[in-house]
Formats: structure tokens, C-alpha cells, sequence
């Protein structure tokens, strides 16, 4: 089965919260990071708020990463780090800059930054990467429609998915093909009942169920009469 790597691995690095980091829910990380960037035409200024813009980047990173109880490295990271890092103004509280210096053609800078935990486990939550100790345990799931004519049948498939927090924990979409799209699931019911719901709309048929190690495959198949 096709899928995105990265996606995949997003879940795969999910569900490390430990309750170590519990009693950080309320409180900021003070950090005092390094932020580099190069000096382009002589513009020290522009230089100057690059190295303060990549120090911030940095202090969310390691914000997510004591978070994870992670070392911030690996594909797997990175993909996480892609939707994050431009978040500056949700995660930092404050920062002061200690020291700044330029060192040939670079602009480096130390800064003291406070980080919003509590933003930040939000949105690992909402990522599916960070588990609810609170939540049920959720159950992986690979999904896969098969016999899709139009983009509608995807529109669907992905509103339905949507729609059922209840069920879905998360859902990404980690292909889509000629005639078929693959899903990775977080459902926090039992299988039995979120295949129920499939067969509720009419729109579906399961082709098979299988369990594959800790991952349950669940194949679909558009009905004719659905499109």
C-alpha cells in the first residue's frame, strides 16, 4: 500500500507523552537558545531578525521535543517541525536577546525565550502525535477506498472521517490514486462500530478486515448505485 512516509511516521511517533510532562500543561519552558543566519549584501539588519526568527524556531523545537520525550531528530521530525515553526506568535510568551554578534559573513544570537506549553501540546494532540492521557486508547488503522470515479467519492470519504470525533481521533491522508485512497486512522471505538457506521450511509462495501500486527487494515469499495 502506498503511503506518504512522513505521515506515517507521525503516527508511528505518537503517543510518547509520558506524565513526567503532565504538570507542564501549565506552565511556560524557559529556554536560552542560539539562532544563526547569514549576512546576504552586507544587510545586517535583515541578517540580524533571520538569526532571531531561526532562535525562536529553535526554542519551539526543543519545546516539542522534551514534550515528545524526543531528540528532534529524523524525518519523522522534520515533518512535525514543517507545521510548527511558523507558529511563532501562538508558541512564544517573550524573549530578550542576551548576545549578538557578527562573525564574518554571519549573524549569530543567543536568546532567552519563554514557550507556551500548553498551545504546543494542543496542537501535537490535534496532529494525532500526542496522546490524551485523559482519552481512550486509540487503535490504528489503515484505510483504503478502492473503486473511486470522481473527487467527490475522496470529498466523501474525508468529510465523512471528519465528522465523527466521536470515532476518529485522526485521520491522514497518506495517498491518493486512480480509483483509490489510502487513510491512517486513530479510531477510539471498536473497529466493529466504526465499519457500522460505513455501512450506515450506504455509499460502501467492506471488501476485508484484517488485523496486521498492531495496525487493523480495513478495505472499502464504493457502490455502484453511490455515484
Amino acid at each position: 500500500m502506498s503511503k506518504s512516509l512522513s505521515l506515517m511516521l507521525l503516527l508511528l511517533i505518537g503517543f510518547l507523552y509520558s506524565s513526567a510532562y503532565a504538570g507542564q500543561a501549565t506552565k511556560d519552558l524557559t529556554l536560552q537558545v542560539e539562532g544563526r543566519a547569514p549576512i546576504v549584501k552586507n544587510d545586517v539588519v535583515f541578517a540580524r531578525e533571520e538569526a532571531v526568527r531561526n532562535a525562536l524556531e529553535n526554542a519551539i523545537m526543543q519545546a516539542v521535543a522534551k514534550v515528545l520525550l524526543d531528540k528532534g531528530k529524523g524525518e519523522e521530525f522534520q515533518a512535525v517541525k514543517s507545521v510548527m515553526i511558523g507558529k511563532a506568535d501562538r508558541y512564544i510568551r517573550n524573549y530578550r536577546i542576551i548576545s549578538q554578534n557578527r562573525q564574518h559573513d554571519e549573524y549569530t544570537v543567543a536568546v532567552h525565550v519563554d514557550v507556551a506549553i500548553v498551545p504546543v501540546m494542543d496542537d501535537l494532540l490535534q496532529m494525532g502525535v500526542l496522546q490524551d492521557q485523559g482519552e481512550k486508547e486509540g487503535v490504528s488503522v489503515s484505510l483504503s477506498l478502492r473503486g473511486m470515479k470522481k473527487y467527490s467519492d475522496f470529498a466523501h470519504l474525508k468529510t465523512f472521517l471528519q465528522d465523527r470525533p466521536e470515532i476518529v481521533r485522526s485521520a491522514y491522508p497518506c495517498s491518493l490514486e486512480w480509483q483509490r485512497a489510502d487513510f491512517d486512522l486513530i479510531i477510539i471505538e471498536p473497529v466493529q462500530s466504526f465499519v457500522a457506521e460505513f455501512e450506515k450511509t450506504g455509499r460502501y462495501s467492506l471488501e476485508s478486515l484484517k488485523k496486521n500486527k498492531n495496525v487493523v487494515e480495513v478495505h472499502l469499495q464504493v457502490k455502484e448505485e453511490a455515484r
